[in-house]
């Protein structure tokens, strides 16, 4: 009989960065909004509880650069583009 393992979700999310030295996660706008619905809609519940559990977090601003390659690249402009989302472009990259 096989014993099943449980993973926290502490760990669970620190598994998610693997051996990454990441320390934000970033994720492209438009690429969320071609979530479904459903997906959106608890993420938007999730960033809510993020904001109201810490109200005094530091006003920074962040800036995103891509890299291929471990060098500075443009960033793809189906990436930036929220407004007119590249559909065919975001569905190449579903799995």
């Amino acid at each position: 009989m096989s014993k099943k393992i449980e993973i926290s979700g502490k760990d669970d999310l620190w598994l998610w960065f693997g051996l990454s030295y990441a320390s934000f996660l970033t994720l492209p706008r438009v690429m969320m909004h071609a979530m479904p619905d459903l997906w959106q809609k608890q993420m938007s519940i999730l960033l809510k509880e993020y904001d109201e559990m810490f109200p005094n977090q530091p006003r920074l601003g962040t800036r995103v650069q891509a890299t291929k390659d471990g060098k500075l690249t443009k960033m793809p402009e189906f990436l930036k583009n929220y407004r007119h989302p590249h559909h065919e472009k975001i569905d190449e990259m579903k799995g």
